[in-house]
């Protein structure tokens, strides 16, 4: 069985976020120098007094700690319980108690890299701020399966050979109108073994595949929820980390949450007016990441996950005919406050009212959300979290950097699109220098044309004109004729594009950055389970900067 182990010690390099297309200028500006934002966050995530004030604030705040303890007690019944997560769910009931939180969608196969990413950095983060602070810090994955976006979850990706596999499950098929309700809650079927299989395909045979598709079967058992199974499968990545998932879809943490819900049914064009006005703001110097409708809450039934819009008698459900007056959907949200969701904008505040967030780690198109949130909160009354950014890496196996080295290119080199890399590379590579031989042959023809037109225009004035456009014409040749040279060079350096493009679908599969498309699962097989422990190790607690990692 080939199998390969990374070097004991990850070596890594930083590239400027500025440097990758993929970062908005938001995030990387938040990342650098988060003073030009610090207004519209709770403080800077870079500051160890600022991250004490937030694990201050966070503790202050009265929740029902209990209830949240036993419903993590009950959930983790399902997904896995080891002492170390025990423990940190027992303390979260300790009013001194804090966490660090991070959070994504229900994901088959868990998704991209960058889930893991988050999961490491929280990791590292709980720990540093249990340093700075002398308090018991829980690290928590808010495990959400109540979105509907059936397509944004549906599967993940591996490479093989070179090229990018794409593992879709097709089991569920949104209608045409409406969607599927909350999709972590739809069970797996026994055609996910399908899934399973092409995973099983694709991955080639390593000492460690016996124990990541032992791990992917174990999460994904027919009639499991799809939030359940990734909860299992996070469960299995992370093993005695003492991480803590948290599903929110349960009647408990909704029954604590309805004072929250109550508050943007009562007053439903607040909270979006607030966001509306920071997102104009804020679109000044960057983009406008939320745009709200009153209000932002969702109703879940009969399999659908329906927006609840503000009107001037009361309520509608978004698409459809029926409608509430305010007492109706009070009513209801007494009676079964589990059949509320909350959308982008609430999303936040119910999870830091359920739980004592003092850092929330967040992905480039969260810190954009947020910016737009901090009036919001306030309006809530509920604290808000200091936002670290989560890492953001691209591993670099051994095969890759070779064609790196040999080419002198860096990971910036290769955010472009192939062919326009490989035209690059060859022409640096030529034994000729067209560039220069074609700039030096150009002067002597526009002299020439100069004293041609000094001769012409005395016979005639109007024959200037056909001597410019005898010279544009020149030139049109002479690009024409470099562009073929250069074609004709390309032709025979067929080895060289294999290379670029083995290069270029690791590093930039379907031109996105790897850490966005490339599951860990690819990494795990062929490098070990253990190869998360070191990337935690390795990878900077700092996120100021991209990071590259080389296995």
């Amino acid at each position: 069985m080939p199998s390969s182990a990374p070097p004991a010690t990850l070596r890594t390099e930083t590239l400027p976020f500025d440097a990758l297309r993929a970062f908005p200028q938001l995030f990387a500006d938040y990342c650098t120098h988060a003073e030009a934002l610090q207004a519209r966050f709770a403080g800077r995530w870079s500051s160890a007094a600022d991250r004490r004030a937030a694990a201050d604030r966070a503790a202050a705040y009265a929740r029902d700690r209990d209830t949240l303890a036993d419903v993590l007690h009950d959930q983790h019944e399902a997904w896995g319980l080891d002492n170390a997560t025990r423990t940190n769910i027992e303390a979260l009931r300790d009013p001194d108690t804090v966490a660090v939180v991070t959070g994504q969608q229900t994901t088959v196969l868990g998704g991209p890299l960058y889930s893991p990413l988050k999961i490491l950095t929280t990791l590292q983060q709980a720990e540093r701020l249990a340093e700075e602070t002398g308090r018991t810090v829980v690290p928590i994955f808010w495990l959400e399966g109540e979105d509907h976006d059936w397509d944004e979850m549906a599967g993940t990706h591996v490479l093989h050979r070179n090229a990018l596999v794409d593992l879709r499950y097709e089991g569920y098929t949104p209608p045409a109108e409406g969607n599927l309700g909350a999709v972590g809650r739809l069970p797996v079927e026994a055609q996910f073994t399908d899934v399973i299989d092409a995973l099983d395909e694709a991955l080639p045979p390593s000492d460690f595949k016996p124990d990541v598709m032992a791990l992917v079967r174990d999460a994904y058992t027919a009639g499991t929820p799809l939030e359940d199974a990734f909860g299992r499968f996070l469960r299995g990545l992370f093993p005695n980390s003492g991480l803590v998932l948290l599903n929110p879809d349960d009647a408990r943490l909704k029954a604590l949450t309805a004072p929250l819900y109550r508050q943007e049914l009562t007053d439903p064009e607040t909270s979006s007016r607030l966001v509306n006005e920071a997102g104009a703001t804020l679109a000044e110097t960057y983009h406008a990441q939320v745009h709200a409708r009153a209000t932002n809450l969702f109703l879940l039934e009969d399999n659908q996950r329906t927006p609840i819009d503000a009107t001037a008698d009361g309520f509608a459900l978004r698409g459809t005919d029926r409608t509430y007056s305010q007492d109706d959907l009070l009513a209801l949200l007494d009676a079964h406050p589990e059949r509320f969701s909350p959308n982008v904008v609430l999303r936040p505040l119910t999870q830091d009212h359920l739980v004592p967030t003092a850092l929330y780690v967040a992905g480039p198109g969260e810190i954009s959300y947020f910016a737009q949130y901090k009036a919001v909160y306030a309006w809530a009354g509920i604290p808000m979290p200091l936002l670290h950014p989560r890492a953001s890496a691209t591993l670099v196996e051994g095969k890759v950097a070779k064609v790196l080295q040999q080419f002198d290119l860096s990971l910036a080199d290769l955010d472009t699109d192939l062919d326009q890399l490989f035209q690059q590379v060859v022409v640096n590579q030529m034994d000729v220098d067209v560039d220069a031989i074609f700039g030096e042959a150009q002067p002597p023809i526009h002299q020439g044309l100069n004293g041609l037109k000094t001769h012409v225009t005395d016979v005639d004035r109007t024959l200037g004109k056909s001597v410019e456009a005898t010279r544009a014409a020149i030139v049109q040749e002479l690009n024409d004729l470099k562009e073929r040279v250069v074609r004709a060079e390309k032709r025979k350096q067929e080895e060289l594009y294999a290379q670029l493009q083995k290069a270029h679908v690791n590093l930039f599969p379907d031109g996105r950055p790897q850490e966005r498309v490339v599951s860990v699962l690819y990494f795990l097989n062929k490098y070990s389970p253990a190869l998360l422990d070191q990337l935690r190790d390795a990878l900077a607690p700092d996120a100021t900067a991209h990071q590259v990692v080389y296995l």
